[in-house]
């Protein structure tokens, strides 16, 4: 096996190795307490396994790590507490083989009916998932000793990795690791008594001796361990064969009935919208899934947030680890297949986006991580901004927010007297911003599926960055057209931020009023700084007394609590601003084209010129300055 051949898996999908289960039911014992159910795993056997989308498999025993104890759900369910089945507390990796056992401890539905059925004598199996961290490719004829077992190629060996959960399923990959679950001891207790009844005259009969029990659960196992070795390649026939009390020779009939019929059907095309994911049955897929498989793929943030606990489930068994994965899960829902590889970057774009599917599910997913890079960047802008949604992006032109205007008194007829609109207007318009980016030939040959999910998050932040440097250099432009001395509207004053510059600035506030001259009845509620300030504003919120001058002299802070410090990087370092709520008299405003305040992202097959997918980022915006009555200003110095 070449070096070259050699991966690490900077983030690695599960894999699950199915095993035989068997749990143990509950024992009472007259004044002791219940015991749990037990549960014993044969986990996995060292052999060659297929897992989904990976195929051929070997997992290395001596590169697993594995903690004592490990989650026990059901169905591999990791979205939600009714799943949680119990936890193990051991764990046995002799280099050779792999097992484990533990408690089943939860009380939900889901636990309780399956404990249900085990004891009516279903038989269930475990599937153990397994975190790969480093594995590599033995190719086609060759043999590598692994596991204490020689082993032929090909197959992807995981030479390193975590033992992740272990999971009860109705049905595994594997027929030979078919299990029986639950109160076993019991089922074998029970036919035995009715065999030695039915042996006594008038009905009477003894109970059975351990002799007896022993002998009767030897034979069942002994019959179930050769019907799994008989059926291995066929999990239907094995749980059915177990159930019906099938002897071996019946099962290899069944066997090679299976095997004509699968030879009859082996070139037939797979449905629309299906093909096989670990069990090796079919399984509806849709793009919602596969875009929830993607987005788990690429660790996207509160996942439950953004699909149902089911589609959850459904696409971490998808196993989606590559750029090729994506695209054949991509094309099975139109019924059409990949026939050629990666390396023929052409011919492999042009399959991909034969469907607008790709399209379709490449642009949801990049969608939800450009949210995750926009949302990195600060939005201290909320605070002081009024939103406001457009339709086009023609100029919008209003008055000011603060009316002249009072309410006035009817007229005795009941007339309403008209009002007159301020002289003083303002103006906002919303404008695009774009930029492109590209998967390039180079990463289609890597075959790397984190490109689409890094390269929308890096589109986001820069779509954040970008507004923000928008927003407060219109902000700071504002200020100094409309707060000064020197004007008119005196909404300015000076000095480092204190509990005496504080009230001065507070009193301006106060004094402020509309054109009529009447009083705004809005107090400041925000303390808006750049670098230099912040750090007092967070002081004077949280403390209420303060030591200060030349004495030392405690001072009571009447400001505890009052103004919200708001910090933005983006601000000058001096300055600090006295704000009201945006809600009542916004400084600033932000206009969003039919009200979307995030950006967009769409992806494509390259021009011709280009082998390559591109990725164009849009935002559509516009800033504006809105109110002068909703700050005063201290210049810091």
């Amino acid at each position: 096996m070449s070096e070259k051949n050699k991966q690490e898996d900077q983030k690695p999908d599960a894999i699950q190795a199915v095993g035989k289960c068997t749990i143990t039911a509950a024992i009472t014992e007259e004044g002791k307490p219940e015991k749990l159910p037990r549960v014993d795993i044969m986990a996995y056997n060292g052999g060659i396994m297929s897992v989904g989308w990976w195929g051929p498999v070997v997992i290395d025993l001596s590169g697993l790590k594995a903690k004592d104890k490990n989650p026990i759900l059901f169905g591999h369910s990791a979205f939600s507490t009714d799943s949680i089945m119990g936890q193990t507390d051991g764990v046995t990796n002799d280099g050779k083989t792999l097992s484990v056992s533990g408690d089943i401890m939860g009380e939900s539905r889901t636990v309780k009916e399956t404990l249900a059925l085990a004891k009516k004598g279903f038989e269930f199996q475990a599937s153990v998932g397994v975190t790969p961290k480093v594995h590599s490719y033995v190719e086609q004829g060759q043999e590598i000793e692994v596991n204490g077992q020689k082993l032929s190629g090909p197959f992807t060996l995981i030479e390193q990795s975590e033992l992740k959960e272990i999971s009860i399923v109705p049905l595994g990959a594997d027929g030979s690791t078919s299990a029986k679950i639950a109160a076993e001891q019991q089922r074998v207790n029970a036919k035995t008594k009715e065999n030695t009844m039915a042996q006594k005259p008038d009905g009477e009969g003894t109970n059975p001796t351990a002799e007896d029990i022993r002998a009767a659960a030897v034979a069942e196992e002994t019959r179930i361990n050769a019907v799994r070795e008989t059926a291995k390649d066929h999990p239907e026939i094995c749980a059915s064969a177990i159930k019906d009390g099938l002897t071996p020779e019946q099962v290899k009939i069944k066997v090679l009935e299976a095997k004509l019929a699968a030879e009859i059907k082996r070139n037939e095309r797979p449905q629309p919208g299906t093909f096989g994911i670990n069990t090796g049955k079919g399984m509806e897929v849709n793009a919602t899934m596969i875009e929830a498989a993607a987005c788990l793929q690429g660790r996207v943030k509160n996942p439950e947030k953004l699909f149902a606990s089911e589609t959850l489930n459904k696409a971490e068994s998808l196993k989606l680890r590559s750029l090729t994965d994506l695209v054949r899960a991509t094309l099975a829902l139109s019924g059409k297949t990949l026939d050629v590889t990666r390396h023929d970057t052409r011919e492999y774009l042009q399959a991909a986006f034969s469907s607008r599917d790709i399209s379709n599910v490449l642009s949801a997913v990049a969608n939800k991580f450009i949210t995750e890079g926009f949302g990195a960047v600060e939005e201290s802008w909320k605070e002081i901004a009024n939103v406001r949604s457009v339709v086009d992006f023609k100029t919008n032109t209003g008055v000011r927010l603060v009316m002249a205007n009072l309410l006035k008194t009817l007229s005795p007829s009941g007339e309403i007297q008209h009002g007159a609109l301020s002289d003083e207007t303002r103006t906002i318009k919303a404008d695009t911003k774009a930029l492109m980016l590209g998967v390039t030939r180079q990463d289609i040959i890597n075959d790397d599926l984190s490109v689409l999910t890094d390269i929308p998050r890096r589109l986001g932040y820069a779509a954040g960055r970008t507004f923000n440097t928008d927003f407060w250099a219109a902000f700071e432009a504002a200020v100094e057209a409309n707060f000064s001395a020197s004007t008119p509207k005196f909404n300015q004053t000076t000095g480092a931020l204190s509990l005496t510059t504080l009230a001065t600035a507070e009193a301006l506030f106060l004094a402020l009023k509309d054109a009529d001259g009447n009083p705004l009845g809005v107090k400041a509620s925000k303390l808006l700084c750049g670098t230099t300030a912040y750090t007092k504003a967070r002081e004077l919120y949280i403390s209420t007394g303060l030591i200060g001058g030349s004495a030392k002299d405690a001072a009571a802070n009447i400001y505890a609590n009052m103004f919200k410090p708001v910090f933005s990087s983006y601000l000058s370092a001096a300055p600090w601003y006295l704000t009201a709520d945006p809600m009542a008299v916004p400084v600033m405003e932000a206009a969003f084209l039919n009200g979307r305040q995030e950006p967009f992202v769409e992806t494509a097959d390259a021009d011709f010129n280009t082998l390559g997918v591109q990725m164009r980022c849009y935002y559509d915006y516009g800033v504006a300055f809105a109110e002068w009555r909703g700050a005063v200003r201290s210049t810091g110095v």
